[in-house]
């Protein structure tokens, strides 16, 4: 009898793997990872005192700024990686100011993925190390389902 029930929860929980996965949402990644890449930089971050300090700017994509533009001009590009590639979604970052800084935290809205990536544009206001989350969501309306955090020494 127990050699029976054993089979009988193996296959009720094997049924159960196979068939409850096909009821989720097909765009709803719980194992998506990201990471930084700051490759597209000539030079290190630095401090921007001209009127675009502490704003961030959409560098690529559907949204992004002309790079000329006020906000985008010295901008420092990060650009937050999407792994598995194909991943659809949408990505924030956001830059947390030093806590001695008194500035304020610099928020890069929702952008969506493309082609595995997000890039967003940085004016730092104040020199320090600047804390830098990226955040993804299947959506712009749901919760944030992973993130990733790296450190950034800004200087004048």
């Amino acid at each position: 009898m127990r050699r029976v029930l054993l089979a009988a929860f193996f296959v009720a929980a094997s049924f159960g793997i196979y068939v409850l996965p096909s009821g989720a949402d097909t765009g709803l990644f719980t194992n998506v990872v990201l990471s930084f890449d700051f490759s597209d930089n000539s030079s290190p971050a630095a401090v921007n005192y001209g009127n675009a300090a502490g704003s961030a700017c959409v560098t690529a994509g559907p949204n992004a700024n002309s790079a000329t533009g006020p906000v985008c001009v010295n901008a420092f590009n990060i650009v937050s990686d999407v792994l598995p590639q194909n991943t659809g979604g949408f990505v924030r970052m956001v830059a947390i100011a030093p806590a001695a800084s008194g500035q304020n935290n610099i928020v890069c809205s929702f952008q969506p993925v493309l082609q595995g990536q997000v890039e967003c544009g940085f004016n730092f206001s104040a020199n320090g190390v600047w804390e830098i989350k990226s955040q993804y969501s299947i959506d712009t309306v749901s919760g944030v389902s992973s993130v990733s955090v790296t450190s950034l020494r800004v200087s004048s």
